[in-house]
């Protein structure tokens, strides 16, 4: 599993602890413990109620790049996901199961997807035959807990009564664990396409009007109104991204400023400044991030030299912009430039 996402990954974006604390438990099948992490990780995995703790994406990443190390196990994530129950998990499953139809379900598990990790989205994609359940990272989670995600969510389809055999039609993983194919589709109980562009499930669409036998109108009511409540006190990431959309607009204008940023939104910059508390980050921050994502691509595009990126992207020199593209990525723009040029070269 590559290391790039920590260069990459959104402080903004925080996940919940009992996801480190997965981990840590999901060590204990290869004779490794807490005590085997990095010491200032190990607070995120300590046995105690953490239900109200989030870990940074970067942190996150660093977990399960330490778990992927230990293990040594390309499947860590999916077997993680297998073997760890959170209440979440749990509550989220009960919440499926009390739906009135399979597509009732799903639609539940879209809905209340953010109170089970901050870093995926689901949303579904139908046509005659498919229901494609496409997750999508927000961030830049690590590639181990976009699978461990998707392990976790196959359980749910377990506890709903109508045979997942029949409705799991195929698992879609973008990563190439071509020698351990078998393993993959025995811990996803579906056949299995490696290397796919997007993770997805594919789904069968004649059964969604299915009903399912373990409806209960009177739980799914009660159950809807609390998982409403825990989607109310996550962070509005959605206004962050639209923030750094307009960024990113500016950035290409090569006029960007807080408070043309602030514009459309009809806020003043303080306004402004105040909403993007709420979801923990800043606009200095979300410009950081809109600048080392452009210049990450240009740089690997190879059609502008790296004064010319540097002018792009709004840098009053190019010392400036390669001291801020070491703090990004670890490397100078020269060096990054060169190790991109040589991965695209074939073999």
């Amino acid at each position: 599993m590559t290391s790039q996402n920590h260069a990459l990954s959104s402080e903004r974006v925080h996940e919940r602890c009992f996801w480190a604390q997965g981990i840590a438990q999901g060590l204990e099948l290869y004779g490794k413990s807490v005590r085997d992490l990095p010491s200032d990780l190990r607070q995120h995995c300590k046995l105690t109620d953490l239900s109200q703790t989030h870990v940074s994406q970067s942190d996150m990443n660093r977990l399960w790049n330490a778990a992927a190390k230990l293990s040594q196990d390309e499947c860590f994530g999916l077997r993680m996901g297998r073997h760890y129950q959170s209440n979440t998990l749990s509550l989220l499953g009960l919440a499926a199961a009390s739906s009135e139809t399979l597509g009732d379900a799903i639609q539940r598990l879209i809905r209340f997807m953010p109170v089970f990790s901050s870093q995926v989205q689901l949303y579904s994609v139908e046509d005659d035959q498919y229901l494609t359940l496409y997750f999508q990272p927000r961030g830049n989670p690590h590639p181990l807990h976009m699978e461990a995600v998707m392990s976790q969510c196959n359980k749910i389809w377990e506890g709903l009564g109508i045979g997942k055999a029949s409705l799991m039609l195929e698992s879609r993983l973008t990563s190439e664990h071509e020698r351990n194919r078998d393993l993959c589709e025995t811990l996803l109980g579906s056949r299995v396409r490696l290397g796919a562009k997007r993770m997805s499930f594919r789904l069968n669409r004649g059964l969604l009007r299915t009903s399912l036998p373990s409806a209960d109108a009177f739980l799914r009511k009660r159950l809807d109104a609390s998982l409403e409540d825990m989607l109310s006190d996550l962070p509005n990431l959605d206004f962050a991204e639209q923030v750094k959309q307009r960024i990113r607009v500016l950035v290409s204008e090569r006029e960007v400023s807080e408070e043309l940023v602030a514009t459309p939104f009809n806020m003043s910059p303080r306004h402004l400044r105040r909403k993007l508390s709420e979801t923990r980050t800043t606009y200095e921050k979300l410009l950081d991030e809109v600048r080392m994502e452009l210049a990450i691509r240009l740089i690997k595009e190879g059609k502008l030299n790296l004064g010319r990126i540097a002018f792009e992207l709004g840098f009053l020199d190019p010392s400036s912009f390669t001291r801020a593209f070491r703090r990004w990525t670890g490397m100078s723009p020269t060096s990054f430039r060169s190790q991109a040029n040589q991965t695209a070269i074939p073999s």
